[in-house]
């Protein structure tokens, strides 16, 4: 299930990437792309739980694993309102940065996460599939 994870972040975090592009086009494609992958990736995330921690107690499990959705979306936001006001303030300073100027880099660095964060979940898929060969 780890794998799946990773599989899913790849094309997130070339998402965050294309969304440098300045086209409508590249605007809708990454939006599907990032909304596929985190609806998988949440999805995924219940049989993860199980895999890792087994059945007893799943519920305090998984709300504990799936608590990084409202963390992160906080934390997220709140980076890329900080980006966005020192865009603002470099440029303009007068409250209304327009454009991709105003988002490039906090995309990059939401890329860069994604692609971070392949790492953890290859590490757990290998530490995961040397567990269970082990049990066989």
């Amino acid at each position: 299930m780890a794998a799946s994870m990773a599989v899913m972040m790849k094309p997130m975090a070339g998402a965050f990437f294309v969304l440098l592009d300045k086209t409508d086009v590249c605007l809708y494609i990454s939006t599907a792309i990032i909304g596929v992958c985190t609806g998988a990736i949440t999805s995924i995330s219940v049989s993860t739980t199980t895999e890792l921690f087994g059945t007893e107690n799943f519920g305090v499990n998984h709300n504990v694993l799936v608590t990084n959705i409202p963390i992160g979306s906080f934390l997220f936001s709140d980076l890329a309102a900080l980006f966005y006001k020192k865009e603002d303030d470099d440029h303009h300073g007068n409250g209304r940065c327009m454009g991709m100027k105003c988002y490039q880099k906090i995309f990059v660095i939401w890329g860069s996460l994604c692609l971070l964060g392949i790492l953890p979940a290859l590490i757990l898929h290998a530490r995961t599939r040397k567990l269970y060969s082990q049990r066989s």
